[in-house]
């Protein structure tokens, strides 16, 4: 913590706010505590890494970005009651209003006994882990005892951590009445049960540069208990979207598995008002996100291809609504035939051609990737060319998942995007750029896990650095099965009856929207240390192209930190620091005569 001290300092004058105002009746004392430690915060300790008494809350954030911030309140007795109210932040260049404070309770419950490091399941033991970002900590009851979790459906509260063999049906998120509250609820303190309040501070874009200060209020059974005071240092930049480590001019995809939910509510037979309300929910959740790659998973199929080609359109327009970006698209149409039709070469050629003139129609370019078999094997590899040799016909382009010794051998002639499964080596994406074609990977972890700085490294400064062209995992949450959830008896928020693997889910669904969680958060600032990375390169760039000696040096020493730095075991809060102190330290020697 002394190394992102004097970092932070480095950047003068960080902020200059005083510790929390505690009153001197509160039955709680507050710690400030990094956000996105691989240290998980439990009720019953104060973490190591937490700062100490008297410390106040402190960002530093670019224009248009989303940051948190974290503290823990210390209970010394009960409170029935705890109100927290954050206040506008005021700065030099105006305010930053109070709509852009989003403060969370974060939800510590019972999970598999791996999960705060992985996604494989251990369902013999169950591990208390903070996660779920929650409005209403009630959302939520856990029993302590029995180490079981009670989800409120409705107004009635159900058992979520049942084995698979005790599963009486299945739990459809589309339609179950789960839902958080839309606005912060009061809390209960318990006596020696420590609570994680969670805070992101979204700046708005034109917002000048300089220092903001607030507060969050603490009342306590409707007296005044002190408060904690908010200081944002605005950088006097916006973040421009991800660019390629190894080279700017190349997109840099940020793409998630499982978001599309308009098929599935279809082949369930979902009102589409219901299904649109959801949709709209969860495309604004992933931009927010940094998602900014989403992929369009509704594809044509043979029953009803009018019907298909409504829904894709549609599935398109909500995405250009929510603010992806559209070139390239991502899909998950199917470069292969379907299985009544294996045989039937012209049948594909019918479908495939309805695909990528629907596609383009919508979207106005060609720029556009289908996909073919999951992790497919040497046979189907071999079998896939034929299919994929037609789909380049029509302009389409080709991604796939894939593995080391897989579809690069006997098919890498084909494939214009390879998601590599595991963790990202430069090694391997060479290969695959030395055809011209992008990477990106996944599994390297699957989601899963709750510790937000594994998805912050991982998704981030580790894979970019690797040379990769994206991010592209597995997956947002572990929806239904149209077909066998019934069967499967599913239930999103039941941890225990995955078998070998734990719930896939960055965040969870509700009737509503998502839950968010600690890992989702880590994701997103993973990204968000790409894009910190990427305006570096680009100030670096326009640096050294001006001719001045003096701001090439400084750029060039910018970058010489940035590829000497070991993103695979960096203290990422300090990473980022430096990254932003290498970018105003180029831009001021670009701007001196």
């Amino acid at each position: 913590m002394k190394k992102i001290a004097s970092s932070l300092a480095a950047l003068g004058a960080l902020l200059l706010v005083p510790g929390p105002l505690q009153s001197a009746v509160a039955p709680f004392s507050l710690r400030v505590v990094p956000p996105l430690s691989p240290i998980p915060r439990l009720p019953d300790a104060v973490p190591s890494d937490a700062l100490p008494e008297g410390s106040e809350l402190r960002i530093v954030a670019a224009q248009g970005e989303f940051e948190p911030a974290s503290f823990l309140i210390v209970p010394q007795a009960n409170v029935a009651k705890l109100e927290l109210k954050a206040s506008d932040l005021v700065g030099p260049g105006g305010r930053i209003p109070v709509a852009d404070v989003d403060i969370k309770i974060v939800k510590a419950w019972y999970q598999a006994g791996t999960a705060w490091f992985s996604y494989f399941g251990d369902a013999n033991r169950r591990e208390l882990v903070p996660e779920l970002l929650l409005n209403d900590e009630t959302l939520v009851r856990v029993d302590h005892q029995t180490k079981d979790n009670y989800l409120r459906v409705g107004g009635e509260y159900q058992s979520v951590s049942y084995p698979k063999e005790k599963a009486e049906k299945a739990f459809n998120y589309l339609t179950e009445p789960v839902a958080d509250s839309r606005t912060l609820l009061p809390i209960a303190l318990q006596k020696g049960e420590n609570k994680q309040i969670w805070v992101t501070v979204r700046v708005p874009k034109n917002t000048p540069g300089g220092i903001y200060q607030g507060r969050i209020d603490l009342v306590a059974d409707g007296k005044p208990a002190g408060a904690m005071p908010l200081g944002v240092r605005v950088l006097p930049f916006e973040l421009p979207l991800p660019k390629t480590y190894y080279n700017i001019e190349n997109d840099y995809l940020v793409t998630m598995y499982g978001a599309g939910m308009l098929a599935l509510a279809d082949r369930l037979k979902i009102p589409r008002e219901v299904s649109e309300k959801q949709q709209k929910a969860i495309f604004k959740n992933l931009v927010e996100h940094n998602v900014f790659n989403g992929r369009m998973d509704s594809d044509i199929r043979a029953q009803d291809p009018e019907g298909d080609v409504e829904r894709i359109k549609r599935e398109l327009e909500l995405m250009k609504e929510a603010g992806f970006v559209m070139k390239p698209l991502i899909t998950s149409g199917w470069s292969y035939p379907l299985p009544h039709q294996e045989n039937d070469f012209e049948a594909f050629k019918t479908r495939m051609s309805l695909l990528a003139k629907t596609l383009k129609d919508s979207v106005g370019h060609s720029d556009i990737y289908v996909t073919s078999w999951d992790e497919a094997g040497p046979d189907r590899i071999k079998i896939m060319r034929e299919f994929t040799e037609f789909t380049n016909t029509l302009g389409l382009k080709l991604w796939v998942t894939t593995a080391e010794g897989k579809h690069y051998d006997l098919a890498g002639y084909i494939i214009d995007y390879a998601n590599h499964g595991g963790w990202p080596e430069r090694g391997l994406a060479d290969k695959w750029h030395a055809l011209g074609a992008k990477v990106a990977s996944y599994a390297g972890p699957h989601t899963g896990p709750e510790n937000p700085d594994v998805f912050r490294r991982w998704e981030g400064l580790a894979r970019y650095k690797a040379h990769y062209d994206g991010s592209y995992n597995y997956k947002y949450y572990s929806q239904l099965h149209p077909s066998l959830f019934e069967k499967q008896k599913a239930n999103v928020w039941n941890d225990y009856i995955a078998g070998a693997f734990r719930g896939f889910n960055l965040v969870y669904p509700t009737s509503d929207g998502v839950v968010d969680t600690l890992a989702w958060e880590g994701y997103r600032e993973g990204i968000d240390d790409v894009r910190y990375a990427t305006k570096l390169k680009q100030e670096a760039a326009a640096a050294i192209a001006s001719g001045k000696p003096a701001a090439a040096h400084a750029a060039k020493k910018a970058l010489m930190r940035l590829e000497l730095m070991d993103a695979k075991t960096a203290d990422l809060s300090e990473a980022r620091q430096e990254i932003i102190e290498s970018i105003l330290n180029v831009q001021a020697a670009a701007q001196a005569p």
